[in-house]
Parts: structure tokens; sequence; C-alpha cells
């Protein structure tokens, strides 16, 4: 029993190696200019065991995609405070990008699969439209601004530049590491507005 656990620990990690060095690969060569065969030199795994984890390059991609979007949920209830959750996303996100260099490179990538995803593969175009943190913020700004703790304006505009704001910034810490992070205040005072 303990050695099946075992078993099915490495083939996790194995996998989650895998799949960031083709998040790697991806950012720099693009999708079309990655191949399973590189990967697997790279992971130190031959092209046969490659599709023992994956069974094509798409599968590998829409793996990407999938585990990057489990972040992308915004879960609440009516009784939560919609600027509490924006913040507590906030916070998680920029903690993220500063302590693990590979979070910062999600960002660049899924920011790349938004534009492309949908010719290389219906499946992860499909999971980027259902997690489309975007959209799925705008009835949460609206319920903010109802209750007076998001500015007026319109929700669409105001959830585009914060989730842009922080994705700037992911992106800014993928090139440049040693980059300050800002303060989750600044971020916040898109949603927030000028206190009187």
């Amino acid at each position: 029993m303990e050695k099946r656990k075992e078993q099915k620990e490495k083939k996790e990690q194995r996998r989650l190696q895998i799949m960031q060095i083709a998040l790697e690969q991806f950012i720099k060569k693009g999708f079309y200019g990655t191949s399973t065969r590189e990967i697997g030199k790279i992971a130190g795994v031959s092209s046969g065991l490659m599709f023992y984890y994956f069974d094509s390059k798409e599968a590998l991609y829409e793996a990407i995609i999938e585990q990057a979007c489990e972040a992308m949920v915004l879960d609440y209830s009516d009784s939560d405070s919609p600027i509490s959750i924006f913040e507590e996303k906030l916070k998680g996100a920029l903690q993220m990008v500063s302590e693990n260099h590979i979070s910062a490179k999600v960002f660049v990538f899924m920011s790349s699969a938004s534009y492309s995803a949908e010719d290389i593969s219906p499946k992860a175009a499909e999971i980027l439209e259902r997690h489309d943190i975007i959209k799925q913020s705008i009835p949460l700004i609206e319920k903010g601004q109802a209750l007076g703790e998001i500015r007026p304006g319109n929700p669409h505009a105001l959830s585009i530049a914060f989730w842009y704001a922080i994705q700037g910034i992911a992106e800014e810490i993928a090139i440049n590491p040693n980059s300050p992070i800002p303060e989750a205040d600044w971020i916040m005072d898109i949603l927030r507005g000028r206190q009187k």
C-alpha cells in the first residue's frame, strides 16, 4: 500500500516537472515551436514515456491551462464582502509571484494562451472561456458598487483594470525577478477609488 502511494507521488512529481518544462518551452518558443521530444529530453524521459504522462502535446498544453485556471475562480456567497474577496485574491497572486518565479511565468503563458488557444485546442479555449476572471468579476463588482464598497463606474472596465494590473506585475516579475512588488493597496485603489 505504501509503495503504491509512493509510486503515485513520484508519478505526480514527474508530471508536474514535465508541465513546468513545457511551460518554459511554450513561453520561449510558442506552441508550434515546442516539441515533445525536446521537453522529454530536458525532463530526462524518453518520447515514449512522455506519452505515458500526456497523450499529446495538446493534452500537455491543456493540462497547464487547466491547472492555472483552478486559481482563477471567484468563490463567494451572498454574505461575503466583494472588496474583501478581491483583496484576498490580489494578495494571494502577489505572494505567489513574489515567492515562486514559475507562478509569474504562468501569467505570461496564460496571456499568450488567451490569444492562441482557440487555434491550438478547442478544449483549451473552452477552459479559458469558462474561467474568464474578467467576466466572473463583473457581478461581484456590481454587488460591491451596490454596497458602496467599490467605486462607481463600468464594472467590466473596472474588472479589466484590476486584473490587468496584476497581469502586468506578474509579467514584469517573470522578466525581471528582482523587481519590487507593488503594494496591494495601490492595486486595490483601482476598485476602491479615493476615500473621502
